[in-house]
């Protein structure tokens, strides 16, 4: 029987799909370019500020989390601001809107690096990969899960009942292209926001309330100790460059994220108004997708045990440009569909053998403090993406920016190819 502690840390990788899915990549893009009539350049830049300022704060915590071995509030303060904001974001105007949905962005990815901070200390190195996909993939079924409260909640105002039989029956009829109900109703977007907060609140319980930080220091905030953790804080960074095979890690990962930042944010408008998809439809696929990402964590996370993190992080990097590569030349509901569903397989592998083969680069007792660097790399190379992106779809459109994409990709694969696979041995200085 799995112990507690693991299913609570995967449940909260189940809690905050309900950001990075309905929030990040539908219904936060869609408020803002509908209700509030804003457009993907305005999307692209409160995530780049976000990310400036997430950058700037998360070396102070994550440097405080590893000395004094306190975890869990670094997690469970910021995901209750993200839940408060994000239950009442829809009452704003654009401008308002886009700072309190800065602030999201920067609890989300704070919370996000303890979180993964907590992997080592749950799970031996032999079983890293099988936990890190167990979670990958309970946050996918989370994906399923908290889109399905979604599209009831927006049936419930566009159909006036929650007929569960009838809701399913015109999400299928929708599938196969034999119409269904039209969800986009402004009431139905907007409490949206409130249910999935609730969504988020009730699966972060189980972390909150299972696991405690245990061996934990007394938390020192003077200034003497600000001043030594500032300090420190440029020492180990020059200390991270300097382990083996890190820096290209780094350089992976940054460009990995330039693309994926880019991706969640504008997928569902590609959909929208590249393939014509509607948001029923592109709920549905995206339900399909969440099954074959979980497939993809769980299947790509147990070979990474066998054949190493660093071969399969190769083979879901091709993947990742044969997909984007489809998009470019179809604008087909099917081969988008069926090419989405690959990528999807792609996009669990990747991210969960991402953070394993972190955590066999990164010594254990700065794990904390290293995935706030490898956080603050990723997330300022990845401002690129959202802004870069934004500017190329508003001046020239999509297919320029899916470019842009397979640039970025295939540079993360010769990244890639100089990384060490240690496969759970200890990380060395060059």
């Amino acid at each position: 029987m799995m112990d507690k502690k693991i299913v609570a840390w995967a449940l909260y990788d189940l809690a905050n799909t309900a950001f990075t899915s309905p929030f990040a990549t539908i219904f936060w893009p869609l408020l803002i370019t509908t209700t509030l009539h804003g457009n993907e350049f305005h999307i692209g830049i409160t995530v780049a500020v976000a990310t400036i300022i997430f950058s700037v704060i998360v070396p102070i915590i994550g440097s405080i989390s590893d000395s004094t071995r306190i975890r869990t509030p670094f997690i469970v303060i910021p995901t209750l601001v993200m839940i408060g904001i994000i239950a009442f974001l829809p009452g704003f105007g654009l401008y308002s809107d886009l700072i309190l949905a800065g602030i999201v962005i920067v609890a989300y990815n704070l919370s996000l690096t303890i979180y993964n901070a907590l992997l080592p200390d749950l799970a031996s190195e032999k079983e890293m990969g099988r936990i890190s996909g167990y979670g990958m993939a309970t946050g996918f079924i989370g994906t399923l899960l908290s889109l399905i409260v979604a599209y009831m909640t927006l049936w419930y105002y566009a159909a006036g009942n929650l007929n569960v039989f009838q809701a399913l029956k015109s999400l299928f009829m929708v599938a196969i292209g034999k119409g269904g109900i039209a969800l986009e109703t402004q009431e139905g977007i907007s409490m949206v926001f409130p249910v999935i907060a609730v969504f988020f609140l009730v699966f972060s319980l189980p972390l909150m309330f299972f696991i405690k930080d245990e061996k934990k220091k007394k938390l020192d905030l003077s200034v003497r100790k600000l001043r030594k953790i500032s300090s420190g804080i440029v020492a180990n960074i020059k200390d991270l460059f300097r382990i083996k095979g890190m820096s290209y890690y780094l350089a992976y990962f940054a460009l990995f994220s330039n693309a994926l930042a880019a991706i969640d944010i504008f997928f569902y408008l590609f959909a929208k108004n590249e393939i014509g998809m509607s948001l029923a439809g592109f709920i549905f696929l995206f339900m399909l997708q969440s099954f074959g990402a979980g497939l993809g964590a769980i299947v790509f996370g147990k070979m990474a045990d066998r054949f190493g993190t660093k071969r399969l992080l190769q083979i879901t990097t091709i993947m990742w440009i044969l997909v984007i590569s489809t998009f470019i030349f179809s604008r087909s509901v099917p081969v988008f569909a069926v090419a989405g569903l690959v990528g999807s397989v792609a996009f669990g592998g990747s991210l969960a053998n991402s953070r394993t083969l972190f955590v066999f680069l990164a010594p254990e007792d700065k794990m904390g403090e290293y995935f706030g660097y490898a956080q603050i790399v990723s997330r300022l190379a990845a401002v690129i993406g959202p802004v870069l992106g934004g500017f190329i779809i508003v001046k020239y459109g999509y297919n320029y920016a899916l470019l842009m994409m397979i640039a970025f990709v295939v540079a993360c694969f010769f990244y890639l190819l100089k990384v060490p696979d240690l496969r759970g041995k200890s990380s060395e200085v060059k």
